[in-house]
């Protein structure tokens, strides 16, 4: 079969991509609210060259956006070597999981093409060029994550990967919560720059200073000025880091760090670093079993709304062909490969796509 090209990758300017990325995105909150905050994290400066690329090409001078029944959105910053990097977005992902078997395959092709563009762009001018070839996504749907594995789980090209229950929340829930004073002798401010060390020492991903210093963040310190607990939001407008030192537990720091966080985010406190809150929602990840986390999430309102995984992808491994099992006389499947150009390999053997 001749080479044909599958999903196609456009590159957006940085200074039009938010106005045209963001009234897409606003329609699927808060499916879409990790990528919605991350294109507006005031970190995206233009010497970071980030990467805004859409399965939609910019609109011509003088002409309106088109944009595909099925898309994709696709942000990165692949300077940030040790924090994550690629954020993506298909609207596949607002439907009931598990997806069909049609709808997966799209999905399928849609991720190894973004795969496949990120391997292949060449950004020079950015910090840190050439790019390692580890893809970090960061809070990846499941729908995605289960298009990753069948790609590439069999080959080893997924190094490592951690699963997540997603929770979400009405940034509104929180603001309108009464608050419980503090403990005697405990007042709330800002995390102090010089005591930015025990924060990053004690989280279990990897946190830079320098990140931490431009994150909306709320630290409860204790009678001597010292940190006691803290609560960041991370670059994606998540509820990314909530801790308390152990000689400190038992007093409901972290619900109020949490309460206090939120609700200085939805009030615009944070205008000053750049988040501004406009999506009306934050997101956490929160592992499976962590009663403490669960219990802090559910006591500001929030519900658990599927799982997320942050995962790395060794894009060598990656090939220039999307397979798929269609069971024999299957033509709704059928159709829709054959739609996306691939051919029959033989029996009990892949469908392949040739991407390009």
């Amino acid at each position: 079969m001749a080479a044909k090209e599958i999903v196609k990758f456009y590159r957006h300017p940085q200074e039009t991509a938010l106005s045209s990325f963001l009234p897409i995105l606003q329609q699927h909150l808060p499916h879409s609210n990790p990528i919605y905050n991350r294109l507006q994290a005031p970190h995206n400066l233009p010497s970071r060259h980030c990467l805004f690329a859409a399965t939609f090409p910019p609109p011509a001078p003088g002409s309106s956006l088109s944009v595909p029944e099925v898309y994709t959105i696709l942000f990165s910053d692949r300077s940030r070597h040790a924090e994550s990097q690629v954020w993506i977005f298909n609207n596949l992902i607002t439907l009931p999981t598990p997806l069909p078997a049609s709808q997966q395959n799209i999905l399928n092709a849609h991720v190894h093409s973004a795969i496949l563009y990120l391997k292949a762009i060449e950004i020079p001018e950015a910090p840190g060029w050439p790019f390692d070839q580890r893809l970090k996504f960061s809070c990846l749907h499941d729908s995605i994550t289960t298009s990753l594995t069948q790609l590439l789980e069999t080959r080893g090209g997924i190094p490592y990967i951690t699963k997540w229950n997603f929770w979400i929340v009405p940034t509104s829930t929180v603001s309108s919560k009464t608050r419980r004073p503090l403990p005697s002798g405990y007042s709330v401010s800002r995390v102090p720059e010089d005591q930015l060390g025990i924060v990053v020492s004690t989280s279990s991903i990897p946190r830079e200073p320098s990140t931490l210093k431009g994150q909306a963040n709320v630290g409860i310190m204790d009678a001597e000025g010292k940190l006691a607990a803290w609560g960041y939001l991370g670059i994606d407008g998540s509820l990314a880091t909530l801790y308390v030192l152990p000689e400190h537990r038992g007093k409901g720091l972290a619900t109020q760090v949490a309460v206090e966080l939120l609700s200085r985010y939805e009030r615009g406190e944070f205008a000053d670093l750049g988040y501004a809150g406009r999506s009306g929602y934050v997101h956490s990840d929160v592992k499976v079993g962590n009663k403490e986390s669960e219990g802090v999430m559910k006591s500001i309102g929030a519900k658990v709304n599927g799982t997320s995984s942050y995962l790395h992808v060794d894009s060598d491994r990656f090939s220039g062909y999307v397979h798929s099992m269609v069971k024999a006389g299957n033509e709704g499947s059928e159709g829709v490969m054959k739609s996306l150009g691939g051919s029959i390999g033989g029996q009990d053997r892949p469908l392949d796509l040739p991407i390009y």
